[in-house]
């Protein structure tokens, strides 16, 4: 499918289905707590490649959903060792309310080596009886869902972050678990011989490679090498989530990587689609946040308003010659950048979402939102 026929589809869409207003009780004031929470991650989402995949996709600037939520802020994404982070740091921010060095998940750096686990919101989530899931398009052991659950000093530590997924610290673990990486965990499970299906089986999941497992109740591990359809499993998910009467908190991490531009643009467009769609089902008890890890070197430097940029960028992309960093249309430094990247939020707590703040704020805001106190 072209950017330009994903374009008309969700222009046609969006055309079907307004955005809803801002959920309201009986006696039409906004609720005062989150029930429930959701965190959409863009991973390397920063501000130009939203801004590039909504021209790309509907001709026309901040066309995107999320340029439409009500509350917006500008994240600062820094590590506490570096100005421009990693997946393993940024989302460790946003997860626990600490920077920390890059490549760590979920933990500060400690004398000799060492490291402090430092407990995560979704770790608060399970110590409190909420339902959890982490839904990923990458492996379910990379940095942005293993901060969900992990504690380890290097984020290559792959054998570790299975393991913790499984004994978890708090509750009973995450209830819903969807990635790629079965060829991973068949790897690691077999160093301490066994299997995933065995392992996970003895967690209390189900377990296979179909998002369609997540419909029958129970908690569930879907793993998988490829890829799959991103809003059937995600409304899966929150269905089964939403049974629990005290809540739940869901985390969905889409990567948006530019460095093949087609790639990281179309994520952007599945992950926007995806939100409008779960904003028009979540209820009024939940509240929605969208925000990136770091940004990406892409930059939109050139295109006219009279022909589908699309077009325009597929046609400077065939050019002899030309390549991702020389096209006309987009430019791409193939690398994580520093700039403030967007928080976006909708429903209860939403309104702490403003102005510049430092990615750990995120972390506060959760926790605000559902009434619940910090706790080290």
């Amino acid at each position: 499918m072209t950017m330009r026929s994903i374009g008309i589809m969700l222009a046609a869409g969006a055309m079907l289905a307004a955005a809803p207003a801002q959920a309201r009780n009986d006696d039409g004031a906004a609720p005062q707590r989150a029930r429930n929470i959701i965190l959409f991650l863009g991973d390397a989402g920063g501000v130009p490649t939203l801004n590039a995949a909504g021209i790309m996709a509907h001709d026309r600037p901040q066309s995107l959903f999320i340029q439409s939520m009500p509350h917006v802020g500008l994240s600062d994404t820094s590590a506490l060792d570096n100005w421009v982070t990693d997946s393993a740091a940024g989302m460790s921010a946003i997860m626990t309310g600490h920077k920390t060095n890059s490549g760590m998940i979920s933990a500060l750096p400690a004398a000799d080596g060492a490291i402090t686990p430092v407990k995560s919101f979704l770790e608060y989530a399970e110590q409190r009886g909420l339902s959890t899931g982490v839904v990923t398009n990458m492996p379910i052991w990379d940095a942005t869902p293993a901060a969900c659950f992990a504690h380890v000093a290097t984020r290559k530590d792959k054998d570790q972050i299975f393991r913790q997924m499984l004994t978890p610290r708090f509750g009973n673990g995450v209830d819903i678990l969807i990635g790629k990486g079965q060829a991973d965990a068949v790897a690691s499970f077999a160093k301490d011989g066994t299997t995933p299906q065995a392992a996970f089986a003895r967690a209390g999941y189900r377990f296979g490679d179909d998002p369609a497992l997540v419909k029958d109740s129970g908690r569930a591990a879907v793993l998988r090498d490829a890829d799959y359809a991103p809003i059937p499993a995600v409304e899966a998910t929150i269905g089964q989530l939403a049974r629990n009467p005290k809540g739940y908190f869901l985390m969905v991490e889409w990567d948006m990587h530019t460095d093949k531009p087609e790639n990281g643009l179309k994520h952007v467009i599945e992950m926007d689609e995806m939100i409008r769609r779960v904003s028009a089902i979540a209820g009024k008890d939940t509240l929605i946040l969208f925000t990136a890890d770091h940004s990406f070197g892409l930059r939109m430097t050139s295109g006219k308003r009279n022909a589908p940029m699309a077009q325009q960028y597929a046609a400077a992309a065939a050019k002899p010659g030309a390549t991702v960093a020389s096209n006309a249309i987009i430019g791409v430094e193939d690398s994580h950048t520093g700039e403030e990247v967007i928080a976006a939020a909708a429903g209860p707590g939403a309104d702490q979402v403003h102005g510049f703040f430092a990615n750990t704020r995120l972390f506060d805001v959760m926790l605000k939102a559902m009434g619940w106190t910090k706790e080290d």
